[in-house]
């Protein structure tokens, strides 16, 4: 039973290789948004905590203006990318810029939040920022590993060293769904429940 277990839950190695590097790709992305937000100085880092400064302001009165349909769009055009990416060989390079960049952004503005108001900004990185994410990483790596893959497959097929289809197929596609509705749902947060946080973050930071 407990090989049985062991062969039901351990990644196929190409679907480990592929996490790997879509992570280390989020992961070095992040590190690059760290450093860039560390090294904000002079005019830049006075013009960077007058942004947030006023944004969390006008969060804290409730003006901030936002739409429903923008933030979702803002949460689904990267889940999409990475879909339509993971069924060309162009997924093989496209994939960990992606990833890179994805990691590059959520890790620099969350660091911007904490270089502007020190421990206290991680109140409002997480209202902004880090509640979404709880959804929108698992629908991105989800989504991710499964087009890397793919995305090699078809790479290997196109070079005429390799033989069968994408590993888009099938009943695969209802895991594309679900990555779809975990991007709807962070954006759903984002849109109804960040608003509400980032009122108390505003009068704890500022």
């Amino acid at each position: 039973m407990g090989k049985r277990v062991r062969k039901k839950w351990d990644l196929p190695s190409e679907h480990g290789s592929a996490l790997a590097v879509l992570a280390l790709s989020f992961l070095l992305g992040g590190i690059g948004g760290c450093v860039l937000a560390a090294l904000a100085s002079g005019q830049g880092g006075e013009e960077l905590c007058a942004y947030l400064s006023d944004y969390l302001a006008l969060a804290g009165e409730g003006e901030l203006p936002r739409g429903l349909w923008p933030v979702l769009w803002g949460q689904l055009k990267v889940l999409l990318l990475t879909l339509i990416l993971g069924i060309t060989a162009l997924g093989v390079v496209g994939l960990p810029v992606v990833f890179g960049v994805r990691g590059f952004f959520f890790t620099f503005s969350s660091a911007c939040f904490c270089r502007v108001f020190g421990g206290r900004g991680l109140f409002a990185a997480f209202a902004l920022l880090g509640l979404p994410a709880l959804l929108w990483i698992p629908a991105l790596f989800l989504a991710g590993v499964r087009g890397f893959s793919s995305a090699c497959a078809l790479l290997r097929q196109s070079l005429g060293e390799g033989r069968g289809g994408p590993v888009w197929r099938g009943p695969c596609w209802y895991q594309a769904g679900l990555c779809v509705g975990l991007a709807l749902g962070a954006g759903a947060l984002e849109y109804w429940v960040a608003p509400v946080l980032l009122r108390a973050a505003a009068r704890v930071v500022l």
